[in-house]
């Protein structure tokens, strides 16, 4: 069969077996000095290098032309410098780069944009990528980088070019993957009150993404501490913690931290980062857990609970909980690691505990990463 006669959801696999193969590749050769033995790689040299640079720059362009690419391979006969399905010949690229690249880059942690790499509106606004068009980017260089890649791969009329200009792009993208890895510090025994000062400290610094994710991380890692030394939760399961742009609802979780027995949940938070808790809230989780078999459900907020909510939440879920028998508490998001950190031996294990998931987790990277350690070194 030929690729337009593939339906979409084989063209899909197609796409990611592709990029599946290209990944192991790259990954052998990440002990390479691939810079030195650029004219190895079975690619024109000036190509290779332009490919390499574009690859390395933060910027959505390396990710489209990573999807433009592994399609060229896989369909050598299409011109995937018609990126748009309304342009002659042309393809929706954005949508096989939403349905197939970033899916594959996200599994895999790599660098990739949110939803699409056509997001940028220089490329969403772009016409056919042929030599000459200019593209206003930052830096300007990228623009034509990306233009002459795209022109190169799709002159060779075999697929070949592209799949190995692809594959150069995934060993960059593994490279650039392997060096946010920071080996995270673990403190030992600290005392509480330092325990509280440090994640303070940590989650009041400045972030481009990812902010929101770290009191996730720090309630998780008290849960992880909990579930084997509390006898409430004897017999229960804590679910992995979701990806944040996951929602509630259509993850089909009641909560950012779940606890389950028998599949079903029993205990459910969710929290709040620099946004007080108020009575829309407590409404907001009573319709989420009132035809579930929770019966505790916790709304934390780093900055607390809103003042003048107070007493009409604290009614409020009063008159749930005798109703439904399921308990609301609504608290602070420090002052529940501190009295959960009261219950344990000693800190050592929720600070491990922390670090392990800060340095795994998808939605925070080396930024925050790097943060902690600087945190734990001014203590």
């Amino acid at each position: 069969m030929t690729w337009n006669t593939l339906g979409l959801a084989a063209q899909d696999q197609k796409l990611t077996e592709l990029l599946t193969e290209i990944y192991i590749e790259a990954e052998a050769l990440q002990d390479v000095d691939i810079d030195a033995h650029i004219d190895e790689l079975g690619i024109p040299k000036d190509i290779a290098q332009k490919t390499l640079e574009l690859a390395r720059i933060k910027h959505a362009f390396r990710g489209a032309a990573l999807t433009l690419l592994i399609i060229k391979s896989v369909h050598p006969g299409q011109d995937i410098r018609a990126h748009k399905a309304e342009y002659d010949g042309g393809i929706s690229a954005r949508s096989y780069d939403s349905r197939t690249t970033i899916p594959f880059l996200i599994d895999k942690s790599l660098p990739r944009s949110v939803e699409s790499h056509w997001l940028t509106q220089t490329l969403s606004f772009a016409g056919p990528l042929i030599e000459g068009t200019v593209l206003k980017t930052q830096p300007r260089k990228i623009g034509p980088q990306f233009i002459e890649v795209i022109n190169a791969a799709n002159a060779d009329k075999t697929g070949l070019l592209a799949r190995r200009m692809a594959a150069l792009i995934m060993f960059a993208f593994i490279e650039i993957r392997n060096k946010e890895q920071v080996v995270l510090t673990k403190p030992k025994s600290l005392p509480i009150v330092t325990v509280e000062t440090l994640l303070r400290k940590h989650m009041a610094q400045t972030y481009k993404t990812g902010a929101p994710r770290l009191p996730q991380i720090a309630i998780y890692a008290i849960y992880r501490c909990l579930m084997g030394k509390i006898d409430r939760f004897k017999g229960q399961e804590l679910e992995v913690l979701a990806r944040m742009k996951s929602a509630d609802r259509k993850a089909g979780t009641v909560g950012d931290i779940v606890v389950t027995s028998g599949k079903k949940p029993v205990e459910a938070v969710e929290i709040k980062f620099n946004q007080a808790i108020s009575m829309i809230h407590v409404l907001e989780a009573i319709d989420k857990v009132r035809a579930e078999s929770v019966s505790r459900y916790y709304l934390l907020s780093t900055i607390g609970v809103e003042q003048g909510d107070r007493d009409t939440i604290l009614a409020k879920a009063q008159e749930f909980e005798k109703q439904n028998g399921c308990e609301i508490i609504v608290n602070g998001v420090f002052e529940t690691v501190r009295y959960y950190l009261r219950l344990l031996p000693d800190t050592t294990e929720f600070l491990s505990f922390y670090a392990d998931i800060l340095g795994a987790d998808e939605d925070v990277g080396y930024e925050h990463r790097i943060a902690w350690n600087d945190c734990c070194a001014a203590i």
